[in-house]
């Protein structure tokens, strides 16, 4: 986006259902690209239609501030964890609670679900990474003590290794795990010098991709968990979540700094234009075409915009901006590229978490 061609525009808002009385902390994508899962602060687990910008059906209650979501392949369950100490697994078109597994004796800020959703494996603030059977309710494969503040976890592309991001003793690493065993592979991948946020696999799980509080995202090879490449630098304040495109060849990334920013999966080179919010950003994920990103935070909105190299004069924004006490705001519209959106909101709700640096 282009500073010297930026035109502002007056959004036009309609008015829809309520909205968050907290900042949103994830955002999935459900199988079809066309509805989006979000969780926030506020407790609950919303399905939202994109091409509407209406929420679907009622609020899923979690009954704790809610920090992470996994989707199923097939787009039946959503599974919730947060600030309660429990996992939620919930009916996609019923909205309703399947079932409840409590695992964890303090809250868990991350889960992931195995690429076959045969497992699911969650991190606690405390240092515990629990491994749980899907089809068996829950029951517990492994429990592993992994030292430190667990802040994100991510299945290898086949399924046999976990990755693991988290914090010990001022140590920011991220660690693997065999899953038949539930032994450490790969100890210890140490460089970043804050918190590492998030981990994701290359496609071919040769790589793994890290983001830390550091500002920087970092590439290493998943078998000797060396440096690859230069450090990835672009963000001004902290990184906090990362989103490999469906074809593996992309990386979009969200900053405390406010923007989504896009890079060569493979080079780490940046991509496009940065996507620059008015609010901090907590989360960013590809659409399952990989043809547009949805983006969330403080300001409790959603954004989902077209990816910068597809052709820029088809660039399309959705806002979904949901407001304390207040009827959502909701806008579509096609602008051409080096469009500015300027819309006067009401101040945003304290969250928890780091203070953005």
């Amino acid at each position: 986006m282009s500073n010297t061609s930026r035109k502002s525009t007056n959004l036009i808002a309609k008015p829809l259902t309520p909205g968050y009385e907290g900042s949103i902390k994830n955002i999935a994508y459900l199988p079809g690209g066309r509805r989006v899962i979000t969780a926030s602060y506020d407790e609950t687990v919303r399905i939202w239609d994109v091409e509407k910008g209406e929420q679907e059906g009622t609020s899923m209650v979690h009954g704790g501030s809610v920090y992470s979501l996994a989707v199923t392949r097939d787009g039946k369950r959503i599974l919730s964890a947060g600030s309660n100490q429990r996992i939620r697994v919930w009916d996609v078109e019923t909205h309703e609670l399947v079932e409840e597994w409590a695992s964890h004796t303090g809250q868990i800020d991350c889960i992931a679900l195995s690429p076959n959703d045969q497992l699911v494996a969650s991190g606690h603030v405390e240092g515990k990474v629990v491994i749980m059977e899907m089809k068996e309710s829950g029951k517990i494969k492994h429990s592993i003590n992994a030292g430190g503040w667990v802040s994100s976890l991510c299945f290898s592309p086949n399924g046999e290794k976990l990755a693991c991001a988290g914090s010990t003793n001022q140590a920011y690493t991220i660690q693997v795990y065999d899953i038949d065993n539930g032994e450490l592979v790969l100890s210890s991948i140490k460089g970043h010098e804050d918190p590492v946020s998030c981990v994701l696999w290359s496609l071919d799980g040769s790589q793994l991709f890290s983001a830390s509080n550091d500002r920087t995202i970092r590439c290493w090879s998943s078998e000797t968990g060396t440096s690859i490449g230069k450090t990835w630098i672009g963000h001004t304040k902290a990184v906090v979540s990362l989103s490999l495109s469906p074809d593996g060849t992309k990386l979009a990334s969200a900053s405390y700094d406010k923007t989504v920013r896009f890079w060569d999966a493979h080079l780490g080179d940046p991509i496009g234009y940065p996507l620059q919010h008015k609010d901090v950003l907590w989360a960013v994920t590809f659409s399952p075409s990989g043809d547009f990103v949805a983006s969330g935070g403080y300001r409790q909105k959603v954004s989902v915009w077209r990816v910068p190299w597809l052709d820029e004069t088809q660039t399309q924004v959705v806002v979904i901006t949901t407001l304390m006490h207040l009827p959502m705001l909701f806008l579509t519209i096609p602008v051409t590229a080096g469009t500015f959106f300027l819309a006067r909101l009401p101040g945003c709700a304290h969250s928890q978490g780091p203070s953005p640096r």
